[in-house]
Protein backbone atom coordinates (compact mmCIF):
# COMPACT_ATOMS: atom_id res chain seq x y z
CA UNK A 1 0.00 0.00 0.00
CA UNK A 2 1.41 3.37 -1.04
CA UNK A 3 0.38 6.36 0.95
CA UNK A 4 0.81 9.76 -0.60
CA UNK A 5 0.57 12.92 1.41
CA UNK A 6 0.39 16.39 0.12
CA UNK A 7 2.39 18.94 2.02
CA UNK A 8 1.49 22.45 1.14
CA UNK A 9 3.44 25.26 2.64
CA UNK A 10 1.32 28.34 2.96
CA UNK A 11 3.29 31.53 2.60
CA UNK A 12 2.31 33.99 5.26
CA UNK A 13 3.25 37.57 5.91
CA UNK A 14 5.05 38.13 9.20
CA UNK A 15 4.47 41.57 10.64
CA UNK A 16 7.59 43.64 11.37
CA UNK A 17 8.02 44.33 15.08
CA UNK A 18 8.23 48.08 15.52
CA UNK A 19 8.34 48.76 19.25
CA UNK A 20 10.15 52.07 18.98
CA UNK A 21 10.49 53.86 15.66
CA UNK A 22 14.19 54.04 14.96
CA UNK A 23 14.15 57.00 12.58
CA UNK A 24 11.23 59.03 13.92
CA UNK A 25 13.58 61.26 15.86
CA UNK A 26 14.72 64.85 15.73
CA UNK A 27 18.35 63.70 15.44
CA UNK A 28 17.70 62.40 11.91
CA UNK A 29 18.41 65.04 9.27
CA UNK A 30 15.05 64.59 7.55
CA UNK A 31 11.99 66.64 8.38
CA UNK A 32 9.03 64.77 9.85
CA UNK A 33 6.93 65.72 6.82
CA UNK A 34 9.59 64.22 4.51
CA UNK A 35 9.78 61.02 6.57
CA UNK A 36 5.99 60.73 6.41
CA UNK A 37 5.92 61.33 2.66
CA UNK A 38 8.60 58.67 2.10
CA UNK A 39 6.77 56.21 4.36
CA UNK A 40 3.55 56.74 2.35
CA UNK A 41 5.40 56.31 -0.93
CA UNK A 42 7.12 53.10 0.18
CA UNK A 43 3.80 51.71 1.50
CA UNK A 44 2.12 52.58 -1.82
CA UNK A 45 4.92 50.81 -3.70
CA UNK A 46 4.46 47.67 -1.56
CA UNK A 47 0.66 47.63 -1.91
CA UNK A 48 0.77 48.28 -5.65
CA UNK A 49 3.56 45.85 -6.51
CA UNK A 50 3.07 42.79 -4.28
CA UNK A 51 0.19 40.63 -5.46
CA UNK A 52 -2.28 38.71 -3.30
CA UNK A 53 -0.72 35.36 -4.25
CA UNK A 54 2.83 36.52 -3.48
CA UNK A 55 5.51 34.00 -2.62
CA UNK A 56 7.63 33.98 0.56
CA UNK A 57 10.36 36.13 -1.02
CA UNK A 58 7.88 38.85 -2.00
CA UNK A 59 6.23 38.76 1.43
CA UNK A 60 9.64 39.07 3.11
CA UNK A 61 10.35 42.09 0.90
CA UNK A 62 6.97 43.56 1.93
CA UNK A 63 7.89 43.00 5.57
CA UNK A 64 11.21 44.79 5.18
CA UNK A 65 9.78 47.70 3.23
CA UNK A 66 6.82 48.19 5.55
CA UNK A 67 9.14 47.87 8.55
CA UNK A 68 11.28 50.60 7.00
CA UNK A 69 8.20 52.79 6.42
CA UNK A 70 6.96 52.28 9.98
CA UNK A 71 10.38 53.13 11.41
CA UNK A 72 10.34 56.36 9.39
CA UNK A 73 6.82 57.31 10.48
CA UNK A 74 5.13 54.87 12.89
CA UNK A 75 1.71 56.51 12.61
CA UNK A 76 1.74 56.80 8.82
CA UNK A 77 -1.76 55.93 7.64
CA UNK A 78 -0.75 54.11 4.44
CA UNK A 79 1.96 52.04 6.14
CA UNK A 80 -0.23 51.08 9.11
CA UNK A 81 -3.15 50.06 6.88
CA UNK A 82 -0.93 48.13 4.45
CA UNK A 83 0.78 46.30 7.32
CA UNK A 84 -2.61 45.36 8.82
CA UNK A 85 -3.97 44.14 5.47
CA UNK A 86 -0.88 42.02 4.77
CA UNK A 87 -0.96 40.62 8.34
CA UNK A 88 -4.63 39.61 8.06
CA UNK A 89 -4.38 38.46 4.44
CA UNK A 90 -6.96 41.02 3.37
CA UNK A 91 -7.33 42.36 -0.15
CA UNK A 92 -5.57 45.68 -0.72
CA UNK A 93 -6.73 48.64 -2.75
CA UNK A 94 -4.22 50.26 -5.03
CA UNK A 95 -2.79 53.42 -3.49
CA UNK A 96 -2.18 56.47 -5.65
CA UNK A 97 1.52 57.06 -5.04
CA UNK A 98 3.01 60.52 -4.78
CA UNK A 99 6.08 59.25 -6.64
CA UNK A 100 6.48 56.69 -9.40
CA UNK A 101 8.88 53.85 -8.48
CA UNK A 102 11.64 55.48 -10.58
CA UNK A 103 11.18 58.85 -8.88
CA UNK A 104 10.90 57.25 -5.43
CA UNK A 105 14.22 55.48 -5.97
CA UNK A 106 15.85 58.74 -7.08
CA UNK A 107 14.50 60.61 -4.05
CA UNK A 108 15.66 57.87 -1.66
CA UNK A 109 19.10 57.79 -3.27
CA UNK A 110 19.57 61.56 -3.17
CA UNK A 111 18.37 61.82 0.45
CA UNK A 112 20.69 58.95 1.41
CA UNK A 113 23.65 60.78 -0.10
CA UNK A 114 22.65 63.89 1.87
CA UNK A 115 22.41 61.88 5.13
CA UNK A 116 25.82 60.27 4.62
CA UNK A 117 27.39 63.70 4.05
CA UNK A 118 25.76 64.96 7.28
CA UNK A 119 27.26 62.07 9.22
CA UNK A 120 26.12 60.68 12.54
CA UNK A 121 25.30 57.09 13.34
CA UNK A 122 21.54 57.36 12.87
CA UNK A 123 21.80 59.35 9.61
CA UNK A 124 24.30 56.90 8.13
CA UNK A 125 22.25 53.87 9.16
CA UNK A 126 19.10 55.40 7.64
CA UNK A 127 21.04 56.17 4.45
CA UNK A 128 21.96 52.50 4.08
CA UNK A 129 18.33 51.41 4.34
CA UNK A 130 17.27 54.14 1.91
CA UNK A 131 19.83 52.99 -0.66
CA UNK A 132 18.73 49.39 -0.27
CA UNK A 133 15.07 50.35 -0.71
CA UNK A 134 15.95 52.52 -3.71
CA UNK A 135 17.63 49.57 -5.45
CA UNK A 136 14.72 47.28 -4.62
CA UNK A 137 12.17 49.79 -5.94
CA UNK A 138 14.13 50.49 -9.15
CA UNK A 139 16.86 47.97 -9.94
CA UNK A 140 17.83 50.00 -13.03
CA UNK A 141 18.92 53.02 -10.98
CA UNK A 142 22.67 52.66 -11.48
CA UNK A 143 23.51 55.57 -9.18
CA UNK A 144 21.64 53.95 -6.30
CA UNK A 145 23.27 50.59 -7.04
CA UNK A 146 26.73 52.18 -7.04
CA UNK A 147 26.04 54.13 -3.84
CA UNK A 148 24.71 50.99 -2.12
CA UNK A 149 27.78 48.99 -3.10
CA UNK A 150 30.08 51.79 -1.88
CA UNK A 151 28.09 51.92 1.37
CA UNK A 152 28.58 48.18 1.84
CA UNK A 153 32.28 48.48 1.09
CA UNK A 154 32.92 51.55 3.29
CA UNK A 155 30.42 51.09 6.13
CA UNK A 156 29.08 47.54 6.10
CA UNK A 157 26.15 45.36 5.16
CA UNK A 158 22.58 46.45 5.64
CA UNK A 159 21.12 44.67 8.68
CA UNK A 160 17.35 44.46 8.27
CA UNK A 161 16.91 42.48 11.49
CA UNK A 162 16.58 45.59 13.67
CA UNK A 163 13.81 46.96 11.44
CA UNK A 164 11.75 43.78 11.37
CA UNK A 165 12.38 42.55 14.92
CA UNK A 166 14.87 39.73 14.58
CA UNK A 167 18.27 38.98 16.07
CA UNK A 168 21.08 40.82 14.31
CA UNK A 169 22.99 38.79 11.73
CA UNK A 170 25.73 41.26 10.84
CA UNK A 171 28.16 43.34 12.84
CA UNK A 172 27.58 47.00 13.51
CA UNK A 173 28.54 49.33 10.63
CA UNK A 174 31.63 51.50 10.75
CA UNK A 175 30.60 55.13 10.85
CA UNK A 176 32.85 57.89 9.60
CA UNK A 177 32.22 61.27 11.13
CA UNK A 178 32.16 64.22 8.71
CA UNK A 179 35.38 66.17 8.32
Amino acid sequence: MICEESFSVETKYREPEVKEARFDKGTVNLLKVDRDKLASSVAAYVVNSIMADADAIALDAARRLLGFALHLSPRNRDAVIANFQFKKGLPRKKIQPEYSPVTLAEVLQSRATFLIKNGGELNVALAGYMLSVAVQVDSTNETAIYELEMYRKDIGSIDWSSLVGEESKVKEPKVKEPK
